[in-house]
């Protein structure tokens, strides 16, 4: 029980990456990758082609975010079935 409480503090929420990403193209820094999210910056979402990829690859990136999350605080396979993780 208390690993499933260290989850839901520490996961991403979908609808407010997403609003992050619409409003100021800021998506990999809420996934831990500031890093990439500055080069996105630096080359205009890579002249727009980055920015439609991330369109379509969204939601599986905050998944996957949230998965490895769910691995880290020690959630069982079942559990992570159980969140839809799996």
């Amino acid at each position: 029980m208390e690993a499933i409480n260290i989850y839901n503090e520490r996961k991403k929420d979908k609808t407010t990456i997403w609003i992050t990403f619409l409003f100021f193209g800021w998506a990999y820094g809420s996934l831990g990758k500031v890093g990439k999210q500055l080069f996105f910056y630096l080359t205009f979402g890579g002249l727009g082609f980055w920015t439609l990829y991330l369109l379509f690859t969204l939601n599986g990136k905050i998944k996957a975010y949230n998965k490895v999350i769910a691995a880290n605080s020690g959630l069982t396979t079942e559990d992570m079935v159980k969140l839809g993780l799996i």
